[in-house]
């Protein structure tokens, strides 16, 4: 699907979409340039052994990594926030569906007993029949405890450090008395970061790479377009009332201006000769 791009008028979303996509574009270039040097040193030493290396990972400091990248940053934008934060991030579930007036949504994610701390990351994004509307969304700990906590926004991403084995709940609540809102849920746990340039060794290792790299864009282009179409048909009602508008207008002003003309055409035919 075409991509989709945050709140703005259209000229200057497509600005900022396309200066991610060169982004994007040249991290890719990056690991192919990176493929060919390999694959080059690969020939002028045939007779060097090829030894396939792993990046060292622990508990420890995958908990670390996982309580890093889990930290609240309130002063970035949605898409910079994405790209700290959300780099790698591959949903497990992305699902848009009405949300009645006066009605909640609850979505659950499970954690095993002795599980360790994992990261849960996604985003949600609410809109009404024709312009963005906001939803309250609320996620709360096995214990009932409230981790995180939106009130009356639109869109808005997400990411914690869940610690504690157990059941946890996303709440998506819609209190408008006769607004329905159509609204955009994903949800996806684990912290799966990009190998690093000094990592690459094999060809498969690039490979693997570059498949995660197209992942992301994938999935942030997803999420982008869905906005992006949104914000579009409010742009359309606008214009559509505005037009409605203006033609109604023209037609009183038609309708006044026949009127005074009969009306001091009345007058001029009733009057008496003395």
């Amino acid at each position: 699907r075409p991509p989709r791009w945050p709140e703005g008028t259209g000229r200057i979303g497509c600005g900022k979409l396309g200066a991610m996509v060169l982004r994007r574009t040249a991290l890719v270039a990056a690991v192919l340039a990176a493929w060919s040097c390999g694959v080059a040193r690969a020939a002028d030493n045939k007779e060097q052994v090829e030894q396939e290396f792993e990046v060292p990972s622990s508990p420890d400091h995958e908990a670390e990594d996982a309580a890093e990248a889990g930290k609240p940053d309130n002063k970035d934008g949605l898409v910079e926030e994405w790209d700290k934060h959300m780099e790698g991030f591959v949903p497990e579930l992305l699902l848009t569906f009405p949300l009645a007036a006066r009605s909640d949504e609850f979505f659950y994610e499970e954690l095993p007993p002795d599980s360790r701390p994992v990261l849960i990351r996604g985003g949600f994004f609410a809109s009404a029949s024709e312009e963005t509307s906001s939803v309250e969304f609320s996620i709360t700990d096995p214990k009932g405890n409230i981790v995180f906590e939106k009130k009356d926004e639109a869109e808005g991403l997400f990411h914690f450090v869940a610690s504690d084995p157990g059941l946890y709940t996303f709440i998506l609540s819609n209190h408008k008395w006769m607004q329905e809102k159509m609204v955009t849920f994903a949800l996806g746990k684990g912290n799966e970061t990009h190998l690093q340039s000094e990592h690459l060794v094999t060809i498969e290792d690039h490979v693997k790479a570059i498949d995660k790299t197209l992942i992301d864009i994938q999935t942030e282009s997803t999420y982008l377009w869905i906005r992006q179409k949104s914000h579009m048909k409010a742009v359309e009602g606008i214009h559509t009332r505005v037009l409605s508008f203006c033609v109604v207008e023209f037609l009183v002003l038609i309708g006044i201006s026949g009127f005074q003309v009969y009306y001091i055409k009345g007058l001029l035919s009733d009057r008496r000769v003395l």
